[in-house]
C-alpha cells in the first residue's frame, strides 16, 4: 500500500486504523524514525496542508477512538501547523527576509554522513521525512556542512509533499537558533543512534557544539491580524467557489449550509514530478466525487469560467503569508471590472487560533483546550 494514498476514502481508512491501533502509543513512539513506512506517526501532513482532510475531521476521529487526555501530544502536533501559520501572519517580514536570501545550494549526492545521505534520498524519493529526521537533517545541513538555513529551507520546499511556508521557514529558523534566539537545535550522534533504533550512528562526524551571537531584531513588533469580516451567505446567489492548495474542501462548509454554488479547482504544475503527480491525483479524486466541478491550470481559464457561469459573488480560501495566489491587485481589479464581489474565507479554526499565536508555543498551548471546546464533536 502506498505511504500516501490520494483517495479521500483511503486517507480516512488509514486514519481510522492509526487511531485505533497506534495512537495510544503515539507519545512514546513518535520521536523514533524507524524508516518507511513510518507506522508510528500519522503521515497526515500532506493532506492537512491543503485541507484535503481538515483538522476537525482528524480530531473527531482521534477522539472517537481514544480518551482525549491520552492523546494530548498528538493534538498538540495537529495544532503546531496552525501555530506556525498564525505566528507568521503577525510577523510577515520574516518570510520576506527569507525570500531575499533564498538560494539553491548545490550539495553532493554523498556527503559521507550515512544518515544524512539516507534522509536526502528518502526525501527526494518519497516527498517525506519523519519530523525528528527533518530536525537532524537541518542541523547537519547548517552546522556540520556549513550551508545556509535559507538554502536548506528551499531544498525542503522543492521536495516536500507537505511543504508549508510557515512550518518550513520557521522550523529551519528554529534549528538555526533564530526563532528562539541563540538556542539552536543540535543533532548529536547519541540522539540519532537512540531514536533510529541503531540504524544510524554518525559518531565523530557531526559538529555538536556551536556558539551563536545573533542579535534579536523586531522582537517586540507584532503585526495585528486583520480578520476578514464574516459574511452572511444564505441570501447570496450566483455564488462561485475557487478551491486551491490553500483549501481543497472549503465547499463542504457551503454544502452543510445547503447553499447552491458553482465550483472550480485551480492548480498550477509543480516542477517536482513526484509532488505534481501527488497533487494531480488528489484533485482527480475530488473531481471524481464532484462531477460538476471544473479544473483549471491557467489564470485566463478562471476568468472565462467566472464570466461563463455569471458569477456575482466569489469565495476563495484565505491566503496566509507565503500562500498568495489570488490576493493580488491584478486579479482583484479584474473582479471589480467584472462587478464580482469577492471574499477570502477564513475558517473558524484559524480565526479562533491565530490571535493566540503571536508569541511562543508555550503560551499558545495553554489555549488549546479552549480551542478544542469550540469544535462540535
Amino acid at each position: 500500500m502506498k505511504m500516501f494514498p490520494t483517495k479521500k476514502s483511503q486517507v480516512i481508512e488509514n486514519l481510522m486504523n492509526f487511531s485505533t491501533k497506534e495512537l495510544s502509543k503515539y507519545s512514546k513512539k513518535r520521536n523514533y524514525d524507524l524508516g518507511p513506512p513510518h507506522k508510528n506517526v500519522s503521515k497526515l501532513s500532506p493532506y492537512l496542508r491543503t485541507r484535503f482532510i481538515t483538522e476537525e475531521e482528524v480530531l473527531k476521529i482521534a477522539v472517537s477512538n481514544n480518551d482525549i487526555k491520552t492523546i494530548e501530544k498528538f493534538i498538540e502536533e495537529i495544532f503546531w501547523r496552525t501555530y506556525w501559520r498564525g505566528w507568521l501572519e503577525s510577523h510577515p517580514w520574516i518570510y520576506d527576509e527569507y525570500l531575499d536570501k533564498i538560494d539553491n545550494q548545490v550539495i553532493s549526492k554523498k556527503t559521507g554522513i550515512k544518515c544524512f545521505d539516507n534522509w536526502r534520498e528518502e526525501l527526494i524519493n518519497t516527498g517525506y521525512l519523519h519530523n525528528h529526521s527533518r530536525m537532524w537533517f537541518a542541523s547537519i545541513w547548517i552546522f556540520t556542512l556549513g550551508y545556509s538555513w535559507q538554502s536548506g529551507a528551499n531544498f525542503f520546499k522543492n521536495n516536500l509533499l507537505d511543504f508549508c511556508p510557515a512550518s518550513n521557514t520557521l522550523g529551519w529558523r528554529w534549528v538555526a537558533g533564530l526563532q528562539t534566539i541563540n538556542k539552536p537545535y543540535l543533532a548529536t550522534s547519541d540522539n540519532i543512534n537512540y531514536f533510529t533504533n541503531g540504524r544510524f550512528n554518525p559518531r565523530g562526524q557531526l559538529n555538536e557544539q556551536v556558539n551563536l551571537n545573533y542579535t534579536e531584531r523586531n522582537s517586540n513588533h507584532i503585526l495585528e491580524l486583520i480578520e476578514p469580516k464574516r459574511v452572511e451567505f444564505r441570501n447570496i446567489d450566483q455564488l462561485g467557489i475557487i478551491l486551491n492548495k490553500n483549501d481543497l474542501t472549503l465547499n463542504h462548509i457551503f454544502d452543510n449550509m445547503k447553499i447552491d454554488y458553482d465550483c472550480c479547482i485551480y492548480s498550477i504544475k509543480h516542477e517536482n514530478k513526484l509532488i505534481n503527480k501527488f497533487n494531480k491525483n488528489i484533485i482527480q479524486d475530488i473531481l471524481i466525487n464532484n462531477k460538476n466541478f471544473n479544473f483549471f491550470e491557467e489564470y485566463n481559464q478562471i476568468i472565462n469560467w467566472l464570466i461563463n457561469k455569471k458569477i456575482k459573488n466569489l469565495i476563495l480560501p484565505y491566503e496566509t503569508v507565503g500562500n498568495k495566489i489570488f490576493n493580488n491587485e491584478k486579479f482583484k481589479n479584474k473582479l471589480k471590472v467584472l462587478d464580482i464581489n469577492y471574499h477570502f474565507f477564513l475558517r473558524d479554526w484559524d480565526r479562533n487560533a491565530f490571535p493566540h499565536a503571536t508569541k511562543g508555543f508555550f503560551n499558545f498551548k495553554k489555549k488549546i483546550p479552549n480551542l478544542i471546546d469550540l469544535i462540535d464533536f
